[in-house]
């Protein structure tokens, strides 16, 4: 039995070089009695760019064949939304159907792992799905049981790339060329989704200038985040130069989404609404729509949310755990700080909650094409909110990391902040959210002047990592928070600042 796993809280993830073929075989294995035991007959498999990630697919597609799965493989690499809608579209005349998604998102090059789907597009995670999700698969992969073969085993190519961009583009009320006229600078950070968004947007009529569209998994212009600092340094100045109406960036695999211009980023709490408002604009109940949003969602850009009649849902950060929650209390959406958007998304008789980073893009731009001012009135709303970014310290270990962190929260409840660990519903947030001067409820969103927030957490993918992020009604606040955080993190606990 292996005596350790690549099984994180949202995913599996791993360093190439951590796990021989064996490991990872058995990792399929275990997913694949997994997805059996819930009644799956059929698996879809995908992968991104990176390049462990060619490698694991042909230990995936052996694993599901030879235990008698029918396997549709899209051989090629592809955005993790673009994954599952291939799931969603073959779980049309295959309903217990389960995704495999072969990627390790903005992870560093030597990276890989794979995100995992059961019926009907389901997100899986750490206690999170059905008999428990990923620690279902965990127990089998630490078990003694063996996977004998079984006859029946099939493979099939899939090849859905103009399928879902006709989907997508239907979904967010656009035609061809009815985005003529815009022109936007698109950074892929050579992943998986740069080729697929350029040929979508250009059937739109969007005229597009692209950076490092090519997918290589060697990653030579660093980490594949377009929410790292400065990052999207290169495509905002591309942007002045060639006189581009916006600029878009996204991550690894597709899923991580940043919009702006010129003049720099947007949150993704402001670059939300003209999001949101679009994927309302059919509801005629008059009702607010649930949205749910991180502890890094701004307070102001909530106030936003408010006025298009959106309820506002906190919740933790996690890409399975969100997706879960949306189906349980039937979200319209939700919205990370992070750049992940996520939809509910239906195809004939299913309805999923996921990320389609195309469509998401594609209401943006509708957005602007319909309101041209639309950037000048979110660059307005931006200057109201002064944000430090997430700014991440690495310890010797994580009981150094967790000292550290419980000083930082010490230190600003002494400065008069609430301290909260779960949201309103009794969710733990997975991190402690500080806030002054907001009073955030199902109706008001209440802000005093010389009001903050900030959210610290630690990684759940690398040991010893303590994240942090704050915003503020002033810039000076935004720096002295900053200062104070990496002051108590670095003189007195000792820890490194990482990407």
């Amino acid at each position: 039995m292996p005596q350790k796993d690549p099984i994180k809280v949202y995913d599996a993830r791993w360093e190439m070089d951590e796990f021989s073929d064996d490991d990872v075989r058995r990792l399929f294995e275990a997913a694949l009695t997994y997805g059996r035991d819930l009644g799956a007959d059929t698996v879809t498999l995908a992968r991104d760019g990176r390049l462990g990630a060619a490698h694991v697919m042909e230990l995936a597609a052996e694993a599901a064949t030879r235990m008698g799965f029918r396997l549709f493989v899209c051989p090629e690499p592809i955005s993790t939304p673009q994954s599952y809608f291939a799931t969603l579209s073959v779980s049309r005349e295959h309903p217990s159907t389960m995704g495999l998604t072969i990627t390790a998102s903005h992870n560093p090059k030597q990276y890989v792992g794979v995100k995992f789907t059961v019926p009907v597009v389901q997100a899986i995670g750490l206690d999170c799905g059905p008999q428990g999700g990923l620690t279902r698969i965990r127990q089998i992969y630490h078990s003694s049981q063996k996977f004998p073969g079984r006859s029946g085993g099939q493979r099939h190519l899939l090849d859905v790339g103009r399928e879902y961009a006709d989907f997508s583009m239907a979904q967010a009320g656009i035609g061809p060329q009815d985005l003529s006229g815009l022109s936007v600078v698109l950074d892929a950070f050579n992943g998986s989704a740069g080729p697929e968004l350029l040929a979508a947007l250009e059937r739109a009529g969007v005229r597009v200038a692209p950076l490092h569209l090519i997918p290589d998994g060697r990653f030579l212009n660093g980490l594949p985040n377009p929410t790292s600092r400065g990052k999207m340094a290169c495509a905002v100045e591309l942007a002045g130069r060639q006189d581009c109406s916006a600029v878009i960036g996204v991550d690894g695999d597709g899923d991580r989404i940043v919009f702006g211009d010129r003049r720099g980023i947007l949150n993704a709490g402001f670059a939300a609404i003209p999001v949101l408002r679009a994927c309302g604009r059919d509801d005629q109940s008059g009702q607010s729509r649930l949205v749910l949003y991180d502890p890094k969602v701004n307070p102001p850009a909530l106030l936003e949310w408010r006025k298009l009649d959106i309820q506002p849902v906190l919740f933790r950060n996690g890409h399975s755990q969100i997706k879960d929650h949306m189906q349980r209390i039937g979200a319209l959406a939700a919205v990370e700080e992070s750049g992940h958007y996520y939809h509910k998304i239906t195809m004939g008789d299913l309805a999923v909650s996921c990320e389609n980073s195309l469509m998401t893009i594609l209401l943006f731009l509708g957005a602007f094409k319909n309101q041209p001012t639309l950037l000048d009135d979110l660059w307005r709303l931006q200057e109201q909110v002064a944000t430090t970014g997430e700014f991440n310290y690495r310890f010797d270990d994580n009981e150094i990391r967790d000292r550290a962190l419980g000083a930082v929260v010490d230190c600003l409840a002494d400065d008069g902040a609430a301290v909260v660990t779960h949201s309103s519903d009794g969710i733990d947030l997975e991190g402690t959210l500080l806030s002054k001067g907001v009073v955030l409820n199902d109706d008001v969103v209440t802000l005093t002047p010389g009001w903050y927030r900030g959210y610290l957490r630690v990684a759940t993918t690398e040991s010893g990592v303590l994240r942090s992020y704050f915003s503020a009604d002033k810039e000076q606040d935004a720096t002295r928070l900053e200062k104070q955080t990496r002051h108590i993190l670095d003189n007195q606990f000792g820890g490194t600042a990482v990407d």
